[in-house]
Order: structure tokens, then C-alpha cells, then sequence
């Protein structure tokens, strides 16, 4: 068998219901590969679309800097911070009034 990627499965019903046209060189090739990994093809297109929504969702998640814009951020989180003393003073004020606040 071939090494896959594993997708952790949704559980509950299935009850949505997606169709799709292809190509009949790519359904062949689909067939196969489905063949090939022991799944059924709709399990075999399930998983791949997972895998791609996966890689977009981590892309999403990531924010790419050049070199120099990332060292200047990382310099501004690390550089010991500042009191502004209106905003401590409106904090401790504030104190307890959004405790069931998330």
C-alpha cells in the first residue's frame, strides 16, 4: 500500500452532497489512485479536498514577513514595555466589571 496522509474524519451523518465533472483521463486516474490506496473514490476525493483545505487553513494561520520587517517586529515584542499611565489607570479601574467576559 501507499503511504497517505491521514485525515481525522468528522463524525455524525454524512448528509451533505457535492457532484463534480471531470475530465474522463482524470476520473481514470482518480480510479487508480483510489485503487491503489484500498479507498472507495468518494472517500479517496473526500480526503484529498480535506488535505487541500487543511494546507489553505495553515496558510491562512500565517502571516510572512521580509527578513528586515520581521527582525523590526521581533525587536518591538522583545523591548521591555512601556506604562502609559492613562491606560493603567482606566485597567485598574476597570477591574471586575467583565468578568464573564471570553
Amino acid at each position: 500500500m501507499f503511504a497517505t496522509e491521514s485525515i481525522t474524519p468528522t463524525s455524525g451523518k454524512m448528509e451533505a452532497r457535492k457532484e463534480l465533472r471531470l475530465h474522463r483521463a482524470d476520473e481514470e486516474r482518480i480510479r487508480a489512485a483510489a485503487a491503489a490506496t484500498g479507498l472507495q473514490e468518494a472517500d479517496f476525493i473526500r480526503q484529498a479536498a480535506l488535505l487541500r483545505v487543511q494546507e489553505v487553513e495553515q496558510r491562512l494561520s500565517l502571516s510572512v514577513l521580509p527578513i528586515e520587517a520581521f527582525e523590526a517586529f521581533r525587536s518591538a515584542i522583545e523591548a521591555p514595555g512601556k506604562v502609559v499611565t492613562g491606560l493603567a489607570r482606566a485597567s485598574a479601574a476597570s477591574k471586575g466589571r467583565l468578568t464573564d467576559a471570553k
